[in-house]
């Protein structure tokens, strides 16, 4: 093979190469532009950070049954929530057991009722 026919090849070799490495860049950007795209359009239909005055009737906190993330509440509002949960939580496993030993006719324990 001759000398030159060696510069031809690499030349060639380089330049398939760059034609292909420009290719792929190209569609990865388009495919990445596509989906910061749909991204931004999932944002603005989530609306995760909305002002308090706009749109308030939107708010996940105005709709019932729509539980707020904790991730997004202050850590003393998920506490108060927590501690009132177990309170509530506590409470109703006392009731159950009076109602349950009153029903079986057995006696009360004292530390199920409170109020004595």
């Amino acid at each position: 093979m001759l000398w030159w026919m060696w510069i031809v090849l690499w030349v060639a070799v380089v330049a398939v190469s760059a034609i292909f490495l420009v290719v792929v860049g190209y569609r990865v950007f388009r495919r990445g532009m596509r989906t910061l795209g749909e991204f931004g359009e999932a944002m603005d239909r989530l609306e995760v950070n909305v002002p308090p005055s706009a749109g308030a009737a939107r708010t996940p906190s105005t709709l019932t049954g729509i539980p707020i993330p904790a991730v997004f509440s202050a850590p003393e509002d998920v506490r108060g929530a927590r501690e009132l949960a177990a309170t509530r939580r506590r409470d109703d496993r006392r009731s159950r057991r009076v109602r349950t030993r009153d029903r079986l006719g057995q006696p009360q324990l004292l530390q199920d009722m409170p109020h004595l």
